[in-house]
């Protein structure tokens, strides 16, 4: 005889079977996402980068232990080796002492920095400061001078002048920007407060040409000087004025300069003109060095 199933209990098992199924996938949903969560909050490992350090050629240098001052023989400063990059040491530095231990220095010397060469000269360098400025190929020369060649005092050292030429009817230019080294043995560029602020001598910095051309001119008249501003380059317009140009009036003015041309008007009738000291002056051609725009006249002529 075959049982029968009420359907009622068929219906409760089948649906409870289903609740424990959702369940089941509710529970394991959650589950993955909170691992899921999990990963992605977590913090990245941190990035490992390589530092990257610059490498230079470093040289080793005599540098004094203690500050030196002026006039102290190598030999008797006391110096170690110092590392420093080539790169940043002067090109003049001095990296052997050996040949130099007979030498003094020029200027007082920092302790603990490389020593450059130019501050390192010979005993007479150092017992004749005017030596030092004596740059190659160029030589030192003395002139007598009184207020009114040396411009009342104030050509010192340091100054910058012309040297003219005073004879009895011609002045001349006898050499251009010429740097006074010393005044009456005084390498300032100031004058003493006192009396004897005008020197009679003044040592010049002159090139051979120069130091031939000045020395020459000393035995034909007067050597004056004439001050100039030490940012002027300018040459003399005109180099030499004589007594004949005094008597007829001239004057060394300076040639007028061209500042601008323009052409006006086309075939027979085109005019040239050029602008000289603020003014239109028509000009019989075209000044060289400009160029002329083509103008038309008013009204279409």
């Amino acid at each position: 005889m075959v049982a029968r199933v009420s359907s009622s209990a068929t219906r409760r098992y089948a649906l409870g079977s289903n609740v424990l199924g959702v369940l089941a996938l509710v529970v394991g949903a959650v589950g993955l996402a909170f691992f899921a969560g999990r990963r992605q909050g977590a913090p990245a490992a941190p990035e490992r980068r390589q530092a990257f350090v610059p490498e230079f050629h470093v040289v080793e240098v005599p540098v004094p232990n203690r500050p030196v001052s002026a006039g102290t023989v190598v030999r008797d400063i006391p110096v170690r080796m110092e590392k420093f990059p080539e790169h940043q040491l002067p090109a003049d530095v001095v990296r052997d002492l050996g040949g130099l231990r007979d030498q003094v220095t020029l200027v007082a010397l920092p302790g603990g920095l490389p020593i450059v060469r130019v501050n390192i000269g010979d005993t007479d360098e150092a017992s004749n400061p005017l030596v030092g400025k004596i740059g190659p190929g160029m030589r030192a020369m003395t002139v007598k001078v009184d207020a009114t060649t040396a411009v009342e005092g104030w050509a010192r050292g340091g100054s910058i002048v012309d040297v003219l030429l005073v004879e009895k009817d011609r002045t001349s230019v006898v050499a251009e920007r010429v740097r006074i080294l010393s005044a009456e043995r005084s390498l300032a560029a100031t004058a003493p407060e006192s009396s004897l602020a005008v020197p009679s001598t003044v040592t010049l910095l002159v090139t051979q040409e120069q130091c031939l051309a000045i020395n020459t001119a000393i035995s034909l008249g007067k050597i004056s000087f004439a001050l100039r501003s030490r940012s002027d380059d300018a040459g003399w317009r005109s180099t030499e004025f004589g007594a004949s140009d005094l008597a007829r009036g001239d004057s060394p003015k300076a040639a007028p300069r061209v500042r601008g041309a323009v052409s006006i008007g086309s075939g027979a009738a085109k005019k040239t003109y050029a602008l000289m000291e603020g003014r239109w002056i028509p000009a019989d051609e075209a000044p060289s060095g400009f160029l002329i725009g083509e103008k038309a006249r008013s009204g279409g002529q």
